[in-house]
């Protein structure tokens, strides 16, 4: 085996061999080699690999494009449009001067050039000249409205019907154009032509369903070419050229027969405008409605406040939808002061209708903020809590001016409606966890519980309304915990003791006016001092409770003490009032402080204790100091008398339950 195996080895070597030579025969006589039969194909050799190709450079971006070229190729084509309309038009005036052409030549050579001068800015436009092509088209269409102008002003060839459709057809024409050159220049002149066509061909006839109407199709076409080529100068143009052709017809063409024209299509602009892409169009069409409902309807309450209401929910509605920033202060602004103004205007004021109109915006702009913070689930922003800041406060001075006159008794109850709206919106915002406009309405809602007591009551009245006020503010916010109404409470609180001292305390003139402690003052003080005391009890660890605990005994003491020296004046002669007086407030305090320490006893409160003592100190101080030079002998003699009782009196109630209070403060101290 091994021999054959080495013979078989030599063969294929040999074979090798010849075949090496055999092809280099046959490359050199260039002969095809012969292929046997039923031979496997050869694989193909390899090709030598392509190298990958290079990426394409991006073609480098235009240059931008030079300020000259800029004058030269756009301002200039711009310009020269202008300058060569008018040039034509001097020519037809010259024309009809020297008469040189008959008046339907000249119209015909006008609408030849106009419709020339368009086909071939279309050749131009098609060899790549666009810029160019558009000022010449201009030129075209320009030419096209100063020949129908001409037939019908200069020459009254045709008809104003027939010249009317004429324009309309060249503003189609120039829409068109626009559209295939891409062009908001040619939009812009088109439309422009064809809101100029009514003021150029005006007959001096009133037609406002006609005026308005073709009016409204060309706003319907600006806004559609604004969406389909987002041409926003096409929707602006259509606002001014409406407020412009609207405002001059309401200024000098407005009669009482048009109201319903004339709010119909008010209102129609004012929903298309509502849609347009600019959105500052949207506030500037809210006002201008408002406006126009205004000076349409100024003896017609009922009318004019539906609409102008409709117009504020739709700008709320539009707000919401479209999030305009400002459109729901634009409506409320524009609602307010247009009816100022039309209030101010009126001749005769219908209470009922002025009245459901105004409380209906109220409601309505009150209702947003929920609408918006509860419902929308939305952060409450700056514009949303300053609605409900004046809502609010423009509300009730409307209502003041309507109804003072004659329901002059009932508008400090209103006031406090106002504010049980706003009470019951903070309700509903601090169950929504909305703490911003919760604190913002509850405070709204006491500024109206201070201002309903001046406006209802008079004199005393006002303290007591106040007293009971901050005391109900202390009692909500106790239960909501909001610090900012406690704050609240504390203002009014002060407004309290500030009135107490500067007011009330001097409402009588004579002590023979007012009987001894049944009395509005005395009434007032004690009102005021139960009302601390309860607010202090509510707040219980609080500092504001120290303070209220205090003023509610310094109102109390100061009531009495007026009391006493009205007593003194009514019963002593004139030579001995001083000391009558001096004595009378020495005892009324040390009565008063023996009250204060037995009260700390048998309620277990140091601070009533330690201010009995405090104030028998006082007394004390002052009697040995003042009244000892001051007043005569029997009644130095009867103060000593009555203030040596008092201390020992005080100093039997320590002895006797000396330890009792030891252990109050040794729980105290433990406990802490």
């Amino acid at each position: 085996m091994d021999a054959l195996s080495e013979a078989i080895l030599r063969l294929l070597r040999r074979q090798e061999r010849i075949e090496k030579q055999l092809a280099r025969v046959e490359a050199a006589l260039n002969l095809q080699p012969i292929v046997p039969e039923n031979a496997p194909p050869s694989a193909p050799e390899p090709l030598p690999m392509a190298p990958e190709p290079l990426p394409t450079p991006a073609p480098p971006p235009p240059p931008p494009r030079r300020l000259e070229t800029n004058i030269g190729l756009t301002l200039v084509n711009r310009i020269g449009v202008v300058t060569l309309v008018l040039g034509i038009a001097f020519f037809f005036k010259w024309a009809v001067d020297n008469q040189w052409i008959g008046p339907a030549g000249r119209v015909i050579l006008g609408l030849i050039a106009g419709l020339a001068a368009i086909g071939s800015a279309d050749l131009l436009w098609r060899r790549g000249q666009r810029i160019f092509a558009q000022g010449v088209t201009a030129v075209g269409l320009g030419i096209l409205y100063v020949a129908v102008y001409a037939a019908s002003e200069y020459y009254q060839l045709i008809p104003q019907d027939l010249a009317f459709g004429c324009m309309v057809a060249t503003t189609l024409l120039a829409v068109a154009l626009a559209l295939r050159y891409e062009s908001t220049a040619m939009a812009v002149l088109g439309l422009v032509g064809g809101y100029l066509t009514p003021i150029i061909l005006n007959t001096g006839q009133d037609r406002p369903w006609f005026l308005f109407s073709y009016v409204l199709l060309l706003n319907v076409g600006a806004l559609l070419l604004a969406r389909l080529r987002v041409w926003p100068p096409l929707e602006i143009l259509g606002v001014l050229a409406t407020t412009v052709i609207y405002g001059a017809w309401l200024a000098k063409e407005f009669r009482q027969e048009s109201q319903a024209v004339a709010t119909f299509f008010v209102l129609i602009y004012y929903a298309l405008f509502s849609q347009a892409l600019v959105q500052p169009l949207f506030l500037a069409a809210q006002i201008l409605a408002t406006f126009g409902i205004s000076r349409m309807w100024p003896d017609s309450p009922s009318v004019y406040l539906s609409l102008t209401w409709a117009l504020a929910l739709c700008g709320l509605v539009v707000a919401d939808l479209r999030r305009i920033r400002a459109a729901a202060s634009v409506s409320f602004v524009a609602f307010w002061t247009f009816y100022g103004l039309w209030y101010s205007s009126l001749h005769s004021l219908p209470i009922a209708p002025l009245f459901v109109g105004t409380s209906s915006a109220f409601l309505l702009f009150l209702a947003w903020i929920p609408w918006r913070l509860i419902y929308g689930r939305e952060t409450p922003r700056t514009e949303d809590l300053t609605i409900l800041a004046l809502n609010g406060a423009v509300y009730f001075t409307a209502c003041y001016a309507l109804l003072n006159a004659e329901y002059q008794s009932w508008m400090g109850m209103f006031a406090v409606a106002v504010a049980a709206l706003h009470l019951v919106l903070a309700g509903w915002m601090w169950r929504s966890q909305r703490t911003e406009a919760m604190a913002l309405s509850a405070g709204v809602a006491v500024a109206f519980l201070v201002l309903a007591a001046p406006i209802q009551f008079t004199g005393y009245r006002i303290t007591m309304a106040w007293s009971l006020e901050f005391l109900a503010l202390f009692w909500i916010a106790l239960k909501t915990r909001n610090s900012k109404l406690a704050f609240g409470a504390m203002i009014v609180s002060v407004l309290v003791w500030v009135r107490l001292l500067t007011t009330d305390a001097w409402m009588f003139h004579g002590v023979q006016s007012y009987a001894p402690i049944w009395n509005a003052r005395f009434l007032t003080f004690f009102i005021a001092a139960i009302c601390s005391w309860l607010a202090a009890y509510w707040i219980k660890l609080n500092p504001s409770a120290l303070v209220e605990y205090v003023a509610g005994h310094v109102i109390l003491l100061w009531g009495l003490s007026m009391e006493a020296l009205a007593w003194a004046a009514r019963t002593s002669a004139p030579q001995n009032l001083l000391s009558v007086e001096t004595v009378s407030i020495s005892i009324l305090f040390s009565i008063y402080a023996v009250v204060l320490v037995s009260a700390g006893v048998a309620t277990r409160t140091a601070i009533n204790r330690i201010a009995g003592l405090g104030l028998m100190g006082f007394v004390v101080v002052k009697l040995y100091l003042f009244d000892v030079w001051q007043v005569g002998r029997v009644y130095r003699i009867s103060a000593f008398v009555a203030l040596g009782a008092l201390l020992l009196a005080t100093s039997f109630l320590y002895s006797h339950f000396r330890t009792v209070i030891e252990s109050w403060w040794k729980n105290d101290q433990t406990a802490s």
